[in-house]
């Protein structure tokens, strides 16, 4: 194999979650929050692209240290009872990768106990290690630490990784730190989000068989 290592994210790469859970439960949230405030898809799509959760919630929504807990409180009700589908093939690919001798790490910014209830869910291997939102933020992507961290614990370089994700966050973290990266062009976004990624990234995977010549090419 070409790659030692694959990085992938989470939500909106191995699971359809933003059209299933996230976006309908930040409607949930805003009219417990901030009712009245509109929403589009594409507008929670872009604030997510651009700038990740943390700071839509923080710089754009300006949630207040409590409505931050009522927020989370409202995510982990959505979270722990309702499961997201996985898109075709993934676990097939993530599951022949892994029997190849390959590692597999999740870097999201979802929570690692979410994470493994969603592989547990469907019956795939789990990852061998996961760095998700339950980091301080400075560590989360896109920090290069879940990069660091794979090169301590795992003796892979750089060269030998590369990273699946759907989101310029995930690209920008693989950018700075020198490693290969695949956008995941399969789940619900607006067209200029594909547009700019297709753009950017020295991969574009439109389904899970195309990731899997990718990681299996010589």
């Amino acid at each position: 194999m070409k790659y030692k290592c694959l990085i992938t994210d989470h939500d909106d790469t191995l699971l359809d979650s933003t059209v299933e859970i996230h976006y309908p439960c930040m409607l949930d949230c805003l009219e417990q929050l901030r009712p009245g405030t509109p929403l589009s898809f594409d507008e929670f799509a872009y604030y997510n692209f651009d700038l990740g959760f943390h700071a839509y919630a923080t710089d754009i929504l300006k949630l207040t240290p409590e409505e931050k807990v009522k927020q989370s409180a409202i995510w982990h009700e959505w979270v722990d009872t309702h499961h997201a589908a996985f898109f075709p093939h993934a676990v097939e690919v993530l599951t022949r990768f892994q029997d190849a001798g390959g590692i597999v790490v999740v870097s999201s910014h979802n929570e690692a106990k979410h994470i493994i209830k969603d592989f547990e869910h469907v019956g795939c291997p789990l990852p061998d290690a996961i760095y998700g939102w339950d980091l301080d933020v400075e560590k989360r992507k896109p920090s290069p630490y879940t990069i660091e961290q794979i090169e301590q614990h795992f003796g892979i370089a750089r060269d030998e990784m590369i990273m699946l994700d759907d989101m310029k966050i995930g690209y920008n973290m693989c950018k700075n730190a020198g490693v290969d990266f695949i956008f995941a062009d399969w789940a619900r976004k607006p067209q200029k989000l594909r547009d700019e990624m297709r753009v950017l990234a020295p991969h574009t995977a439109e389904s899970f068989w195309e990731v899997e010549k990718i990681l299996f090419e010589d």
